[in-house]
């Protein structure tokens, strides 16, 4: 792995980790093909990937010169769109809830106050790149630990070098005063120069924005108002958390001075009651829910039929490390699992609709299902192969929803392309070196636990 060299503000600076474009094109033949689009399924299908985008779907296609990739037998579907991660903190997965000092919060501020800019590099590439593993080729990574301009640099960094396609929210961290301003002179920078350190690669950069309750004080407002007029401004996307008891207090925040827009993602919007829903729906909003994380951490059962029902641009989320891995097929499984539980019902959400939830459901509700989430002509190649041939799977030639969504692991995901570069082919990643990156993460987690005073005894409890 390379050294981190972030020079986003160097005059005249232009650096992407991004392979070349080759026009070479790509045939995929014979693939069960979910398109989780107006064509639906498409049983033993071909798929056309030429200059990035996907070119034709067919039977019999031919391409000259064409690469080819035999997947008889596989599900060719849309990459799964995860609409908010906590990527930084990737290298702390499996230390929370075990002890009253492993508690999520407090640990987190605690070790994330002794990240540096290399840890932030380090955390964010394998939280990016076991999420590429696992069949995930978009994800929102919400950034709330830059303590320095290098922070953000840092993780940005490690975006570009996975491969991902990803929206960089931009935010402050968890010893920031409400009432203290984000560095938005950075944000805008970085925003203007994207050429500058992005390359072609596709990260968009956002606002991880922290809303207030109707009970904050007026600095705070004035603060927090500022930071989305200058957001918006700027014209870029706006992501903030909307949990725990907090959560009803932000909503009304929100309705009460009209800032809710086709441009805010809500996390979690938890406690949110059918009126405000509704409202949300009226103003276009949008909600990422991440069952697995509300549930771990105790916000209340995630019910997706609950937001559903009025929202129609909701989409799922993996939440970061205190999920444990990265994999959106355990998202979609326990979303899916608590609606049957909780409404006495086995069909009260169908495993399709759960699938479109993590594919052009989660693409409309961050706002790019324009150029992915499905699989059609002209839209971005952005898809995986998933292969049955397991002891965990078996392959059902009809309707494999049910199958996905409750037997597909990340190690079924044969072949992962984003914008026509394959990440994993085979199984194994073609851009990381997966044993260098678990030995930098590891000795990274364990600079940071010493830099924080934090033996590992104290962080068993």
């Amino acid at each position: 792995m390379k050294a981190a060299a972030f020079s986003v503000l160097a005059a005249g600076a232009t650096r992407s980790f991004a392979q070349p474009r080759t026009e070479r094109p790509l045939l995929i033949r014979g693939a069960y093909v979910m398109t989780m689009g107006p064509q639906g399924d498409l049983p033993e299908t071909d798929l056309l990937v030429h200059g990035g985008r996907i070119a034709a779907t067919g039977t019999g296609l031919a391409s000259d010169g064409a690469e080819t990739i035999n997947a008889h037998g596989q599900i060719l579907l849309p990459g799964l769109v995860d609409t908010h991660n906590h990527l930084w903190l990737s290298q702390m997965r499996g230390l929370f809830g075990r002890s009253e000092q492993t508690r999520y919060f407090p640990l987190t501020e605690r070790l994330g106050a002794a990240y540096e800019p290399e840890d932030m590099r380090v955390g964010t590439l394998f939280g990016a790149s076991g999420a590429l593993a696992a069949g995930v080729t978009t994800t929102l990574a919400y950034c709330d630990n830059i303590r320095i301009p290098g922070h953000a640099e840092a993780a940005l960094d490690a975006l570009v070098e996975s491969g991902i396609r990803a929206r960089f929210l931009y935010a402050g961290h968890d010893r920031l005063p409400a009432d203290a301003p984000l560095d938005i002179d950075h944000l805008r920078q970085l925003h203007l120069n994207r050429a500058g350190w992005a390359g072609d690669a596709p990260i968009e950069l956002g606002l991880g924005w922290r809303t207030p309750t109707t009970g904050s004080g007026d600095a705070v407002v004035a603060t927090a108002l500022e930071e989305l007029r200058r957001a918006r401004t700027l014209g870029l996307p706006i992501s903030t958390h909307i949990s725990g008891e907090n959560g009803p207090a932000q909503l009304q925040f929100l309705m009460q001075r009209s800032l809710l827009g086709p441009d805010m993602l809500l996390v979690h919007a938890t406690g949110a009651d059918p009126q405000a829903l509704r409202e949300v729906e009226e103003a276009g909003a949008a909600i990422s829910l991440t069952p697995i994380t509300e549930h771990r951490i105790g916000f209340g059962l995630t019910r997706l039929n609950h937001y559903t029902d009025p929202v129609s641009r909701v989409g799922l989320g993996i939440d970061g490390a205190l999920a444990g891995a990265p994999d959106m097929f355990a998202v979609m499984r326990a979303g899916h699992m608590v609606q049957a539980a909780v409404s006495g019902d086995e069909l009260a959400i169908l495993p399709r609709e759960i699938l479109q939830l993590a594919t052009i459901g989660g693409a409309r509700a961050i706002g790019m299902d324009a150029a992915i989430g499905s699989l059609e002509t002209g839209k971005q190649a952005d898809m995986i192969l998933v292969d049955p041939a397991a002891l965990n799977m078996g392959f059902s030639q009809t309707d494999p929803t049910a199958l996905l969504v409750y037997s597909a692991k990340p190690q079924n995901v044969a072949m992962v392309m984003v914008g026509g570069k394959i990440l994993k082919q085979g199984g194994r990643m073609t851009r990381t070196d997966e044993a260098q990156l678990l030995e930098a993460a590891t000795s990274s987690l364990a600079a940071i636990q010493a830099r924080a005073n934090i033996s590992a005894s104290q962080n068993a409890g």
